[in-house]
């Protein structure tokens, strides 16, 4: 008697299932991903992206409506020059401002440094059936839309430090908040001191001398730190799935202090999320690592420039299949490219 043939099922078909188990029956599911558009977007970053995608298109094979939400965090601070960046001291003279505030270095009809970044992924999506719903962080702060979520953190400051600080050498200082302030002087946030006197109001003194007292719901100049925002948003948006890199998932790491923060603080149940691993260049290591970025020509010594049709023809090659794959292209498989031109 021939043996009954096991069809073995695609990761992102169980995940979909274990998404579906684990969250109460709703209308609509709310998948997310997101990045900071600080310099170009690499090849690693697209890992997510197209993770999120097949488990979104999963989703939907099964008859469920889903909102697949990509987050710009254009609102981070702009900390560091990348050394692939044309105009150096210009981008430098912008160090410690909100990213969508730094001016595109590239003579180009963008507004910012940051819409730069991203609308070079944003233009290549369509041609890989991608269509994410793009959520940009700066709009949503300056338009106070996580206020709530802000005054719930900081009326929590105490159980925030509690939770990070377990994963600290030096524990944060005492007069340490869940927030940082764009100064409306100078736009940046090198603040000397904020303080919290409650409700919605915060105070601050900017290295640059400037003092304010404000209300966060009507001036958007404030913003939750990394590790509590993340959490934050999840509340905010419902979100059901997140995936993240292994980096995040590591002990101490933000997506485990941020699964702390969104049950102890925000009051809100986890959801199902995936590990994944970074994609790495035959004999050069991590893509994460080196940022070799989506845009770019290689020579035969060393990474450069890419042309931007490189995206598509790079994930179409060698990412899409990789992930299609029912064996091998789990998120928390290690995938290595040797792509020639």
């Amino acid at each position: 008697m021939a043996k009954k043939e096991i069809k073995a099922m695609h990761w992102a078909d169980q995940t979909a299932q274990r998404i579906i188990a684990q969250r109460e029956k709703k209308d609509k599911y709310v998948l997310a991903a997101g990045i900071t558009p600080s310099g170009t977007i690499h090849l690693g970053n697209f890992r997510e992206i197209i993770t999120v995608d097949l488990i979104d298109k999963a989703m939907k094979d099964l008859g469920h409506k889903t909102r697949f939400i990509y987050s710009w965090d254009d609102y981070d601070v702009f900390r560091k020059v990348p050394t692939n960046m044309p105009k150096q001291n210009m981008l430098k003279e912008h160090l410690r401002r909100a990213i969508s505030d730094v001016p595109d270095p590239f003579d180009c009809s963008h507004k910012s440094y940051a819409e730069h970044n991203e609308k070079e992924v944003e233009k290549e999506l369509p041609d890989l059936n991608i269509a994410p719903e793009f959520i940009y962080q700066t709009k949503m702060n300056k338009k106070s839309a996580y206020a709530e979520e802000m005054k719930t953190a900081l009326e929590n400051t105490g159980k925030i430090k509690e939770i990070l600080n377990e994963h600290r050498k030096e524990p944060l200082e005492e007069s340490w908040l869940p927030v940082a302030i764009f100064c409306e002087k100078c736009g940046k946030d090198t603040t000397k001191s904020i303080e919290y006197p409650g409700g919605y109001e915060l105070t601050y003194e900017c290295s640059c001398g400037n003092k304010d007292i404000f209300d966060f719901r009507k001036k958007g100049i404030a913003k939750l730190k990394w590790r509590i925002d993340w959490p934050a948003r999840w509340k905010y948006e419902k979100v059901d799935f997140e995936s993240g890199g292994k980096d995040h998932f590591a002990a101490g790491g933000s997506f485990q202090t941020g699964e702390r923060i969104l049950e102890e603080v925000f009051k809100t149940k986890i959801f199902a999320s995936i590990r994944y691993e970074w994609i790495s260049m035959k004999g050069t290591g991590p893509l994460n690592q080196h940022l070799i970025p989506f845009f770019a020509k290689f020579s035969q010594t060393s990474f450069g420039e890419l042309p931007n049709s490189s995206m598509s023809l790079i994930s179409g090659k060698c990412v899409t299949n990789f992930m299609l794959d029912k064996e091998s292209s789990r998120p928390d498989s290690e995938m290595a490219s040797s792509y020639v031109t």
